[in-house]
């Protein structure tokens, strides 16, 4: 009688078992890097619009006290138009104050956002 050798190797079975899974890691893998991608765009967003509103802000401290008025504006950076627009209250909080409140807003893939912030010019 002849004795059976153990053979080496894979079997079809566990051969497709493998295909399986390194299929389902690859796809969970793009998953999440189409994710990322997607939160890095609106984190660039995101820093693009606090860049236009804090140049906006210098732009008003340089000006001379009588010249700070309200205003819009509009930036196109990268694609996306991020609009500008800035009130500017007189003698707030005090006498020879300015409360200037700059606020930017814009539209992408997920949504639109705001931002906002306040300043204090004084004469």
């Amino acid at each position: 009688m002849r004795r059976l050798r153990s053979s080496r190797g894979f079997t079809l079975i566990e051969v497709v078992v493998a295909i399986v899974m390194l299929t389902f890691g690859v796809l969970a893998s793009a998953s999440l890097t189409a994710a990322l991608m997607r939160s890095n765009r609106g984190v660039t967003n995101r820093t693009r619009a606090v860049e236009t509103l804090r140049l906006k802000v210098e732009d008003l401290q340089s000006k001379a006290y009588s010249d700070i008025t309200s205003g819009n504006d509009t930036a196109t950076i990268g694609g996306v138009t991020f609009n500008r627009a800035w009130t500017v209250t007189p003698d707030s909080p005090a006498t020879n104050l300015k409360t200037v409140t700059l606020t930017v807003t814009w539209g992408d893939r997920q949504g639109n956002h705001t931002i906002s912030n306040q300043t204090i010019r004084a004469q």
